[in-house]
C-alpha cells in the first residue's frame, strides 16, 4: 500500500471495526450511519488489498491482516494521539464514548462519582461503566476500554500501566446493631459468625482472599457469595454476617444501617492499593494526566477509613 494515496481519517473507522467487529455497532460508536461504515470499509479493503473481514453469522471474521493490524494498530494510534496533545489538553473537546472498567467492589462504592467527575470535565462525551472481568486486560491493551480500576498490584501484561491512585484497607462491614460493629477484632474472631463476601470473576472464584491470612488447616466457609453487593449488604443487613469487604465499600452506605469493623493487622498484609490502569502507549499523555488527577480526587477520602 501506498501511504501517500491512504486517507488517514480511515485509520478510526478501522480501529472501531478491529474492536467491535461489526458494521452496525462500529456506526454506533462513530456516531455515523451504517452505510457510511460500510463504504468506508470498502475504501479500506481496496487501499490494503484484502478483504481484512469476512461475513459470518455472529459479526466479522478477521483475516491474517486484519488480526496484525488488530494488534498493531491501537499503539500506532495511541501514540500518535499522546504527541499531538503535548501538554496541552482540554477535556471538554473528548467527544465519543468513554468507557472505564472498575472491579466490583469499587464500583458499587465509587463507580457513579467518578463517571460524574469525568462526565463534568468531559460534557461531549457518552459513559459507559464496566465491570472489571477476565478480558478487561487484553480490551485495554487493544484500547477497547480507555481504562480500568482495580486493587493493586495485580499481574498484567507488561503493555498496561498500573498507577497507584488510593489505598484500601480490608476490614469486615456488618449491620449497624452487630455485636461487633465498630471494633477492632482478630482475624480468627471471624470464625464465630457467617462470611460473606463478593464473587469477582477471574480473581476469587474459588476461594476468598482473606483466606489466605489464616493459619493451615483453617478453611474458611462463607455462608453467601454473590456478584451483586446489593445482594451481600441485604444479607448483612437481616443477619449476624460478617462482609469481608475493603473499607471504601462504606462510601455511600447509611451509618444508620451499616457499621466497620477493622481487622488487627500488625503486618499490613491487608493494606491492599487501588489503581488505574491503561495502555503504556499513553503513559505520561495529557489525557491520561488528567485522568489520573480526576480519579484520585474521587478516591480522596479513601485514605482515611472510619
Amino acid at each position: 500500500m501506498n501511504l501517500a494515496d491512504f486517507d488517514l481519517n480511515l485509520l478510526k473507522t478501522l480501529l472501531v471495526l478491529l474492536q467491535e467487529k461489526n458494521t452496525r455497532k462500529a456506526a454506533e460508536r462513530l456516531g455515523v450511519s451504517q452505510a457510511a461504515v460500510s463504504r468506508a470499509l470498502a475504501k479500506i479493503r481496496g487501499s490494503f488489498d484484502d478483504p481484512l473481514f469476512v461475513r459470518q453469522a455472529r459479526g466479522l471474521k478477521l483475516t491474517d491482516k486484519a488480526v496484525e493490524l488488530e494488534q498493531q494498530l491501537p499503539k500506532v494510534l495511541g501514540l500518535l494521539e499522546a504527541t499531538l496533545q503535548g501538554d496541552e489538553f482540554n477535556p471538554s473537546t473528548l467527544t465519543g464514548r468513554f468507557r472505564l472498567a472498575i472491579n466490583s467492589y469499587l464500583s458499587e462504592s465509587h463507580g457513579l462519582k467518578i463517571a460524574l467527575a469525568i462526565m463534568q470535565d468531559a460534557p461531549n462525551i457518552e459513559f459507559e461503566l464496566y465491570s472489571y472481568s477476565p478480558t478487561t486486560e487484553s480490551q485495554l491493551i487493544n484500547q477497547e476500554l480507555d481504562a480500568g480500576i482495580s486493587f493493586y498490584p495485580i499481574e498484567v501484561s507488561k503493555e498496561l500501566r498500573q498507577i497507584p491512585v488510593a489505598k484500601a484497607i480490608v476490614g469486615g462491614i456488618c449491620n449497624a446493631s452487630h455485636q461487633l460493629a465498630g471494633s477492632t477484632i482478630k482475624l480468627n474472631q471471624l470464625l464465630d459468625y457467617p462470611l460473606a463476601g463478593m464473587i469477582l470473576p477471574g480473581y476469587n472464584n474459588q476461594f476468598m482472599q482473606i483466606q489466605q491470612l489464616f493459619t493451615e488447616g483453617v478453611k474458611l466457609q462463607p455462608k453467601f457469595r454473590s456478584q451483586q453487593l446489593s445482594n451481600i449488604l441485604k444479607y448483612t443487613s437481616q443477619t449476624n454476617a460478617v462482609c469481608v469487604a475493603p473499607h471504601t465499600t462504606m462510601e455511600g452506605l447509611a451509618k444508620d444501617d451499616y457499621a466497620f469493623i477493622h481487622f488487627e493487622d500488625p503486618e499490613q498484609r491487608l493494606n491492599l492499593d487501588i489503581s488505574l490502569n491503561f495502555s503504556n502507549n499513553q503513559h505520561r499523555s495529557a489525557k491520561y494526566l488528567w485522568l489520573e488527577k480526576v480519579v484520585k480526587s474521587c478516591f480522596s477520602s479513601a485514605n482515611s477509613p472510619q
